[in-house]
């Protein structure tokens, strides 16, 4: 049972004090005051203690711009602007001139039928792919304003070195100038002494040799030896060859001048020389032997000898006898060229040998081709190197189709396979060229002593 009375008492004590405080706030409002007064002095000493303790912080600075929320205006003052942008791409094998400019950001109907029918621009493109970037300025509309670029180079290096620089430009009327400029190239001489570790190529490239000489080197050299495949290990190669510059800068590589191989102790050298006759020039040996192929290594490169050239037994006749020269097996009706210039001295049937035609070249050599199906020469007439005589057959004394084909030497017989030893590699030097040849040369032979001699080590020197 819940006891009220206490909660009766409770609640008349409050109201008693209550009421005693209240006459004593009226008896005495001034003392009340003031101790008011004083606790309110005392806490606000004491926050400006704290205030003065802290570190003097900087003014407040605001500052007011007036904000434009037109944005149509603010698009027609940016579309209205002469803004430039520059680009620059490089040609692309396969390109076409519409692509070239849209990577350029030029997309003026104008100025794209303008330089599509451009017979510069075209070459340009048709070039394929150039090391020199094509570069651009256009506008906000994809007008063209101007564009440089350099026109490719002629891939003969004997052409005369001529830098071609293609500009265009925005004409007043509103179409585009196009104009070429050319500069004079200047060459340097360039000395390189590889020693091969490995590839050929690897060496010629670690020493700084660009790939187009190292290709004219194996060029020069093919008559005689394959150098991808002959070279070893310890091998030596000095060249002497051009470069040609703009400014300073290296543009391209020119021509192979002169150069030696040291292979297995023996050593092969060739200059370039321009006789009077010949503008383009030619390899000489340094006595002035001609270097270029003169004599095909073979009739039929490549097919198999089914017979060589010695005593064997007669495939007909049952007995040893002496085979006069090499049977390559063909299919009837193969192309069969002359292995070197020279004149017909026989074409016709003769006994045994079928079809024959009998070739006789100068210096007192002479080939024969014999079992053939058809014959294309007649006597009397003057063949070259790689001219069709005749096709491959079966005619005469023969167990198959097959080519038959002999080599005489000064009236005697000799083995075909054996040829190259004994036949000239080239042409020698016209009459009377031999002392123009030789004062030609010297400088070129003593740059080309200078790249062979040193250490073993790749270097690369210069002879401006």
């Amino acid at each position: 049972m819940v006891d009220l009375s206490r909660g009766r008492r409770a609640a008349m004590r409050v109201t008693q004090r209550s009421a005693a405080l209240y006459a004593a706030l009226r008896a005495h409002p001034r003392r009340v005051a003031a101790s008011v007064g004083s606790a309110l002095l005392l806490s606000s000493a004491g926050a400006y203690a704290l205030v003065e303790a802290q570190p003097q912080l900087p003014p407040r600075v605001t500052v007011a711009t007036t904000f434009d929320a037109n944005a149509q205006a603010q698009t027609a003052a940016i579309a209205s602007a002469d803004l430039h942008y520059a680009q620059s791409t490089l040609v692309r094998r396969q390109d076409t001139v519409q692509q070239l400019l849209r990577r350029l950001g030029v997309t003026d109907p104008a100025a794209v039928k303008q330089l599509g029918a451009d017979a510069r621009i075209r070459a340009l493109v048709s070039a394929g792919a150039t090391p020199e970037p094509v570069r651009a300025l256009v506008n906000a509309q994809g007008e063209l304003l101007q564009l440089s670029a350099t026109l490719p180079l002629p891939a003969d290096a004997d052409t005369a070195p001529v830098w071609r620089e293609l500009q265009v430009r925005a004409a007043a009327d509103g179409g585009l100038d196009v104009s070429t400029t050319e500069r004079q190239m200047a060459t340097r001489t360039r000395l390189a002494s590889v020693s091969v570790r490995g590839a050929l190529s690897t060496a010629l490239s670690q020493s700084g040799v660009p790939a187009p000489v190292g290709t004219q080197l194996i060029k020069v050299f093919a008559p005689q030896m394959d150098l991808r495949r002959t070279l070893r290990k310890g091998d030596q190669v000095a060249l002497v060859y051009e470069m040609q510059t703009l400014d300073g800068r290296e543009v391209r590589p020119g021509r192979l001048l002169a150069a030696e191989i040291r292979t297995r102790g023996t050593t092969r050298q060739a200059v370039w020389f321009a006789s009077s006759g010949n503008a383009k020039g030619a390899y000489y040996t340094p006595a002035g032997q001609g270097m270029e192929k003169t004599w095909a290594s073979s009739p039929l490169p490549g097919a198999k000898i089914t017979s060589p050239f010695g005593m064997r037994l007669h495939p007909v006749k049952g007995r040893r006898e002496m085979h006069e020269g090499v049977d390559y097996a063909a299919h009837i009706g193969t192309p069969v060229p002359s292995v070197a210039e020279g004149r017909v001295k026989f074409a016709g049937m003769q006994s045994g040998y079928g079809n024959v035609v009998k070739i006789g070249h100068p210096g007192g050599f002479e080939t024969v081709y014999a079992h053939l199906s058809s014959i294309a020469v007649k006597p009397g007439q003057t063949v070259s190197e790689g001219e069709l005589i005749g096709k491959t057959g079966n005619s005469g004394t023969s167990t198959g189709p097959h080519l038959h084909f002999e080599f005489h030497s000064a009236g005697r017989l000799a083995d075909p396979q054996r040829m190259a030893s004994l036949v000239p590699q080239g042409k020698p030097l016209p009459p009377g060229e031999k002392a123009a040849f030789f004062a030609a040369t010297a400088v070129m032979r003593t740059q080309l002593a200078q790249a062979a001699g040193g250490d073993d080590a790749i270097r690369l020197a210069r002879a401006d």
